[in-house]
């Protein structure tokens, strides 16, 4: 959450970038972000699972 929250101050106080484009930037970056996190969790679970 508090990542999340960085991103979207960082993305919105970027100057002359209109404000729906910064929030799509932030949606696309939250996707990114939650699919990392998604691949670590099951390479995580693989790993354990196999030793």
């Amino acid at each position: 959450m508090i990542l999340r929250h960085k991103l979207r101050k960082s993305f919105n106080a970027r100057p002359g970038s209109p404000g729906r484009d910064s929030r799509r930037m932030t949606r696309a970056s939250d996707i990114i972000l939650v699919m990392l996190a998604g691949l670590l969790v099951i390479v995580a679970v693989f790993r354990i699972l196999h030793g």
